[in-house]
C-alpha cells in the first residue's frame, strides 16, 4: 500500500473533492510500480511513454496531468516531469440539455405508467432545477426554511465557494410547494426527503428511458441556464447559476445544434 496515496485519498475525502484524481494516481503507481520506476524521479519522456502504453485519450492524458501536478502539490514535490508537458488543447463538445419538453414528456409517461411515483413531487423537483439552475448538490442541502414562498426565493449554499445564494423561481410553483408540503412532512434529510442516490436514479433509469436518451441532473440545470440566458441579462443569470466567470455564462448563449438552424430558417431561409 502507498500510505502518500492513501493519504492523498483522505485528503481529497476531507475537503469534499472527487476522488477522479486519486483514481488515476492509483493506476498510474501500479505501473510504476511494474515499470520498477520512482514517481518523484520519473522524466517526462518516460511519462510520455505510459500515455503511450495506456492508450490515453487527450482528455485522459490532461486528467492524469492534473492529478500529477495536484499530488505534487499535497506532497510539496519541486520539478516533477508532470509540470513540463503542456496540455493538449482538446475539441469541447456541445453541452447536452434536458429541455422543458422532455422533462414534461417523461413526467407524462410516468403519470401514465409509473403509479410507484410521486408525479407531482418529481415534478416540482424538476421544475425547481430548470427555472433556478441549482446544482444536485445544492438541492439535497436545500431545507423547507430555505424556501420562501411569499417572495418566490429559495436560499442556498454554493458549495464550491461556501456563499450564499438567493435565487427567485416562478410563481406558479408556489401552489406547487404548497400542496407537496401540506401532503408530506420534511425528514432529516431535506426539502423533499429525496437522497442524491434516488435523484441519479430517477435521471439515469426513468427519464432517460422515457425521452430516449442519456441524462443526468445536471443537463437540467445546463438547460435551465440556457433558458435563463435567453430571457435575462447575462450578468443575471451567472449570479442565479453561480459562475465565477462571465464567460461560463456566455458559453451558453450559443444555444445547439437545433435551435441554431431553427434560428437560421427562420431569419435566413
Amino acid at each position: 500500500m502507498n500510505e502518500a496515496l492513501e493519504r492523498y485519498k483522505t485528503y481529497l475525502i476531507n475537503i469534499k473533492r472527487s476522488l477522479i484524481y486519486h483514481q488515476y494516481m492509483d493506476v498510474f503507481f501500479k505501473y510504476l510500480e511494474e515499470k520498477n520506476l520512482a514517481f518523484e524521479t520519473i522524466t517526462k519522456e518516460q511519462l510520455a511513454q505510459y500515455f503511450t502504453d495506456k492508450t490515453y485519450s487527450e482528455n485522459s492524458i490532461n486528467t492524469l496531468l492534473n492529478s500529477c501536478r495536484d499530488y505534487c502539490k499535497f506532497l510539496n514535490i519541486q520539478n516533477h516531469a508532470s509540470a513540463e508537458i503542456k496540455q493538449i488543447q482538446t475539441i469541447q463538445k456541445e453541452k447536452e440539455f434536458l429541455d422543458l419538453e422532455e422533462i414534461d414528456k417523461a413526467l407524462k409517461y410516468m403519470a401514465t405508467y409509473n403509479e410507484r411515483l410521486d408525479v407531482d413531487k418529481i415534478k416540482l423537483i424538476l421544475y425547481l432545477m430548470f427555472y433556478t439552475a441549482i446544482r444536485k448538490s445544492e438541492l439535497i442541502l436545500l431545507k423547507r426554511a430555505d424556501v420562501d414562498l411569499v417572495n418566490g426565493e429559495i436560499k442556498i449554499y454554493e458549495k464550491k465557494s461556501k456563499k450564499e445564494n438567493i435565487i427567485p423561481f416562478p410563481e406558479k410553483l408556489i401552489p406547487m410547494f404548497v400542496a407537496y408540503f401540506n401532503s408530506e412532512p420534511e425528514e432529516k434529510e431535506n426539502c423533499f426527503n429525496i437522497t442524491q442516490g434516488r435523484i441519479d436514479y430517477l435521471f439515469r433509469f426513468v427519464i432517460s428511458k422515457h425521452i430516449g436518451k442519456q441524462v443526468s441532473a445536471h443537463h437540467t440545470r445546463h438547460a435551465g441556464i440556457r433558458y435563463l440566458i435567453s430571457k435575462l441579462p447575462a450578468t443575471d443569470v451567472q449570479k442565479i447559476a453561480g459562475h465565477k466567470s462571465i464567460l461560463t455564462t456566455l458559453s451558453y448563449a450559443i444555444g445547439n445544434k437545433k435551435t441554431r438552424k431553427e434560428s437560421y430558417r427562420k431569419a435566413i431561409g
